[in-house]
């Protein structure tokens, strides 16, 4: 097996899957695919490939780089299995941690630009992410700004999307999605890793959070990847996705948000609740963003995940 490179341009990539066979995730068969095709290329990388699966899959694709498969069947979604990476890639030396979800596809042209952002921002350790632009049907939706500043804006006209020709690293606080951010690992490990109580839903939203309340910033690339949104179709949610999806977003303005935060949270919920009452066919969804209003409930500490139906694919990591 090909031994950890400890350039400035080594870095560890992470796939979450669940029910779906490394062949069968786009991103992990453009990993394999990409990555066999360029041996300059693959000798910066290694791969771990998180199963959340209630049984193990078939994972025998052969590679040209180091490539680590874990089963997790008590499936402790995104957050746990980015920790395991991140481990994995103190131990292995690895300057960066790229996290990939199941549904967003790396290109050729991403992989190299994000090598050579990697070794030009080796002096740079205040920058803690390099991320590239996700568009939803032409659209840039990441990264864009937080939600603590998008609900204290609610009443005014909104801010564009970034555009797609912003390359760089950014002065002011952005967040981006999960899927297709790289990390460094020294960085999100002084933060204190990735936070087990976002264990799925708004978990992008507490980990650049941490960073920037760090004083870290990120680094916006030239590249663009197509990202399949399940919050673009939003009658296709299900009740208890949107309800852990609403439990984490409140913790994470409990946690984060002042008084007058908590406010304006509650009115953004009854508005988002008129949204969803007009979009949604189940009325239990629309009910539980009104209850929820009102109730402001929180997920309890010793819990991590909920108990209750399948979890669905906890690659998915959408900012809802």
């Amino acid at each position: 097996m090909p031994q950890a490179s400890h350039s400035p341009k080594s870095i560890l990539a992470v796939v979450v899957l669940y029910n779906c066979e490394p062949s069968q995730s786009q991103s992990a068969s453009s990993l394999f695919q990409i990555l066999n095709e360029n041996a300059e290329l693959g000798k910066h990388f290694s791969l771990v490939l998180y199963d959340n699966s209630p049984q193990a899959q078939s994972h025998l694709v052969p590679a040209d780089f180091p490539v680590h498969y874990v089963h997790d069947p008590s499936n402790g979604g995104l957050a746990s299995a980015y920790n395991f990476a991140l481990a994995r890639a103190e131990s292995e030396q690895r300057e960066w941690l790229l996290l990939m979800d199941q549904d967003t596809s790396p290109t050729r042209e991403f992989m190299f630009e994000l090598l050579e952002a990697a070794a030009s921002l080796h002096a740079q350790p205040d920058v803690a992410a390099i991320v590239p632009k996700l568009t939803v049907h032409g659209t840039v939706h990441s990264p864009a700004i937080p939600f603590l500043e998008q609900m204290r804006r609610q009443f005014m006209p909104p801010i564009q999307p970034i555009g797609l020709d912003v390359v760089g690293v950014l002065q002011r606080r952005m967040c981006s999605y999960n899927s297709g951010s790289t990390l460094r690992v020294s960085a999100v490990r002084s933060v204190g890793g990735f936070p087990a109580e976002f264990w799925l839903d708004y978990l992008d939203h507490a980990i650049f959070h941490a960073l920037f309340a760090g004083g870290y910033r990120i680094y916006v690339m030239r590249s663009t990847l197509a990202h399949e949104a399940s919050y673009a179709n939003l009658d296709r949610l299900s009740f208890w996705r949107m309800h852990n999806v609403l439990m984490a977003q409140t913790l994470y303005v409990k946690r984060n948000g002042n008084f007058t935060d908590r406010l304006l949270y509650r009115f953004w919920l009854l508005r988002h609740s008129r949204n969803l009452r007009r979009a949604c066919k189940d009325p239990h969804i629309w009910r539980e963003a009104a209850l929820q209003a009102l109730l402001f409930r929180a997920p309890k500490p010793a819990s991590t995940s909920p108990s209750a139906p399948p979890r669905g694919k906890s690659g998915i990591d959408e900012q809802i």
